[in-house]
């Protein structure tokens, strides 16, 4: 009977010990798990907090999270998004218009269209032409309040203008017998006056683009050689072009007076007074010329402003 009890007995304490270790397994589990997820709630604290104050702001959280998708959306915009035409508009009397060019291709536009044409950044270059026969700068006033002439000026991505021939070609036809240096100085006052009028006005049409003035030339020269001065008086109207171009960004003149100077070429039409092919060939050279070195000076300038900064 005894021995029945310390067996009994010993059995109770053996499952004691059983229950006693599982109920200490069981704690001790509880235990790990509630340190475990104190463990996180801490650091998620701590994350809220570092996020949130001292460290990261929510709102330029936010800002690059938009950045982000800014950027994942540019790089789905096509190529077509972007537009690569350029539009040149050529403005003034029968040089823009190309009288005298046997080709009828326009006078020296297609050589300029052509240096536009070769810029990887453009795939298609349109030109409107709106040069007129006998056009004086007074003329050019009257056309520049043509709705037709303000919008084609509007949409120009660069401006080409020849002007004042006609008004100088005036002083002579008026007074071929008495011709005089008064009389040149006189209208060539007038001249200035208008011409500031015309760029004032294409500039309201056109703040940004920039704005080239090709000068005049002395056709007379081949045949008058023994009249200096009438070279003088030429270089003295584009000398007034030039001062009036310097009043106003973005404009720059094109010198084209010695291209017609001594010259082995024939490079006037049978009218002897407008350009030829060859003529108008080589204006437009002068004009890609010009426009090369402009830009160049404009970039080089710009970058010695951002050095200064």
């Amino acid at each position: 009977m005894n021995k029945s009890l310390s067996i009994f007995g010993l059995l109770g304490l053996f499952i004691i010990v059983i229950v006693s270790m599982s109920s200490c397994s069981a704690q001790n589990s509880s235990s790990i798990v509630l340190e475990k997820a104190k463990e996180r709630r801490e650091s998620q604290e701590e994350k809220e907090f570092f996020e949130g104050g001292l460290f990261f702001n929510r709102e330029e959280q936010a800002e690059n999270k938009q950045k982000q998708t800014t950027l994942e959306e540019k790089e789905e915009v096509s190529d077509d998004f972007f537009d690569r035409s350029f539009h040149l508009v050529f403005f003034g009397d029968s040089l823009t218009q190309g009288v005298g060019d046997s080709t009828g291709k326009g006078g020296f536009t297609p050589f300029v269209k052509e240096h536009y044409l070769g810029k990887s950044y453009i795939d298609e270059v349109s030109i409107t032409n709106l040069g007129v026969r006998g056009n004086r700068t007074n003329h050019l006033l009257k056309r520049l309040k043509q709705p037709e002439v303000q919008e084609s000026l509007q949409s120009a991505d660069v401006i080409f203008m020849t002007v004042g021939g006609n008004d100088l070609m005036k002083v002579i036809r008026e007074n071929f017998l008495d011709l005089n240096f008064e009389l040149f100085d006189k209208e060539q006052a007038e001249y200035a006056e208008r011409l500031e009028t015309v760029i004032t006005e294409v500039r309201k049409n056109n703040p940004d683009s920039t704005i080239y003035v090709v000068g005049l030339f002395n056709p007379f020269y081949e045949f008058f050689k023994e009249i200096p001065e009438m070279n003088e008086v030429v270089s003295n109207w584009n000398e007034t072009t030039v001062s009036i171009l310097e009043k106003h960004p973005k404009t720059s003149f094109v010198p084209i007076q010695e291209l017609f100077l001594d010259t082995d070429e024939n490079l006037l039409d049978d009218d002897q007074f407008h350009p030829n092919e060859k003529g108008y060939q080589l204006i437009g050279a002068e004009i890609v010329k010009h426009v090369i070195e402009y830009n160049e000076e404009v970039l080089s300038e710009e970058n010695l402003l951002q050095e200064r900064e």
